[in-house]
């Protein structure tokens, strides 16, 4: 699936893929927007957004300017963000400061040489140390660069054979490859040939002895034909994958049912896991749910959805709900006008002081799920239970 941006003389096209939390206390809220005439990544504080459409715009701060950026991750510690970016007429790997507003400070290119590209780099996650970056290169292969050395550092790291899912011929949708928060030797990424999510365990981290480690003895298990449950058909595709902080779980969109809705693997890292609906009521193909990402604390997600006459929007839930008929949400990220946000990833804060949590945003029936139209949900109550 892919986003087209159009209005204002604006048309293009960015890819539709979700980030990831590192364990913290949750920050603010990257993703991806087509206002102002540009596709870049803006922050909103999901604790001063009050699902309004001014309220949300208040919270919202803007972070980059690039031509097209996409794709936007936090690294562990939540000071820095990696994204993707064709500014330079090709697809490469930056990263920028999160307390940068409107790129004050231009972002850095870590995955390609400006000027010498000869590659299209997609995707980009952190390792949990936050000194390597992992990519989609040429929806072809895994590559890893250790990010105080920059591109001298970039290497291959695993080329799958049916390579890496792309929803388009121009920009890396679906194309996240995504690290166990707790055991980097393991990570996801999307099939290129079947749209199945695999786990590749038994990965050599880089570091700065050795950036480019050689990795031999990989496992590469196909969680979505083995998993048990709800059975992939052929024509089906799972998509977007995103671990839980703990690594327990591995949230997903999915095409199962008969339109997309959110899916969830338990156990993924012990040989045996499951695949089930996130909202069985619902997974019949009433909603359009893609790109989930969990909170750093692990209570909430947050998700995109259309919103009739408002284009794509961020949607994030209380997580307590999992297996209820419909979720109660809020909306963080209508902005002005048609906007389309998306792609969005959740800032991890380490534990200690923060900011307090302000009191519940708004809150939506469920039955505002099935209206269509796009908007971010989120509740504010924690609960000490995840599912």
């Amino acid at each position: 699936m892919a986003i087209a941006a159009m209005g204002l003389g604006l048309a293009t096209v960015i890819p539709t893929v979700a980030g990831a939390a590192f364990p913290g206390t949750n920050g603010v809220i990257a993703f991806v927007t087509t206002r102002n005439n540009a596709v870049a990544i803006s922050q909103v504080d999901p604790r001063k957004a009050d699902g309004t459409s001014s309220g949300d715009l208040a919270a919202t701060t803007p972070l980059t300017n690039g031509s097209t950026d996409a794709e936007p991750f936090y690294s562990p510690d939540g000071t820095t963000l990696a994204f993707s970016s064709n500014r330079s007429l090709h697809w490469a790997i930056y990263t920028i400061a999160q307390s940068d507003q409107g790129e004050r400070t231009p972002a850095v290119a870590i995955s390609q040489a400006p000027g010498g590209a000869t590659h299209d780099d997609y995707g980009p996650s952190f390792t949990d140390d936050g000194q390597s970056i992992v990519f989609n290169r040429d929806n072809a292969g895994i590559y890893s660069v250790y990010v105080p050395a920059g591109p001298s550092s970039v290497c291959d790291l695993y080329n799958p054979a049916g390579g890496i899912a792309n929803a388009a011929s121009d920009n890396g949708a679906s194309s996240r490859v995504v690290f166990d928060p707790v055991d980097p030797t393991k990570l996801v990424y999307v099939s290129g040939t079947s749209n199945h999510i695999h786990l590749l365990s038994g990965v050599t981290v880089p570091t700065a002895a050795h950036p480019c480690p050689s990795q031999s003895g990989l496992t590469d298990t196909d969680l979505s034909a083995t998993a048990a449950g709800t059975p992939l058909t052929a024509t089906q595709a799972d998509a977007n994958p995103d671990w839980s902080p703990d690594g327990t779980k591995i949230i997903f969109d999915s095409t199962r049912s008969c339109g997309k809705s959110l899916w969830y693997f338990t156990n993924p890292t012990s040989g045996s896991p499951t695949v089930t609906a996130l909202w069985p009521g619902l997974a019949s193909g009433s909603t359009t749910d893609t790109q989930p990402v969990y909170s750093p604390d692990g209570q909430m997600i947050s998700y995109t959805q259309p919103v009739l006459g408002s284009g794509n929007q961020i949607v994030g839930y209380d997580y307590q709900l999992v297996g209820v008929s419909a979720p109660q949400a809020s909306q963080l990220t209508l902005g002005a006008g048609a906007s389309s946000n998306s792609q969005s990833d959740w800032q991890p804060l380490q534990p200690g002081p923060n900011l307090p949590e302000a009191p519940s945003v708004l809150m939506l029936p469920g039955v505002a799920l099935l209206a269509g139209g796009g908007f971010v949900l989120l509740r504010t109550r924690r609960r000490t239970n995840a599912a």
